[in-house]
């Protein structure tokens, strides 16, 4: 069954809604938790660019990044580690 437009537009609102109840739940359940959005992400794109609209999927990466946006910070500084950067470790990645 191909997905429509309306399909998509959901699973992004139910997407918005998980990310905004994981925000609620204490800060030792951030980490995991937001594996998983960003695991979910995968297909949410792609879906939302092909059979919406490709502004429509631009909209939802910004506003996905503007939640995931410490994600997103301590994957980068983790990755500038890997590849040989000398970052000291912030008291919350001492503690992940």
């Amino acid at each position: 069954m191909e997905p429509n437009l309306y399909s998509a537009i959901v699973l992004a609102a139910i997407w918005i809604g998980m990310g905004t109840f994981v925000a609620l739940l204490p800060r030792a359940y951030h980490p995991p938790s937001a594996l998983l959005l960003l695991t979910l992400l995968v297909p949410m794109l792609p879906m939302l660019w092909i059979v919406g609209h490709p502004v429509l999927a631009l909209g939802f990466a910004a506003g996905m990044a503007s939640m995931m946006r410490w994600p997103f910070y301590y994957m980068g500084r983790a990755l500038l580690r890997y590849f040989g950067m000398h970052i000291k470790r912030d008291e919350i990645e001492q503690n992940l």
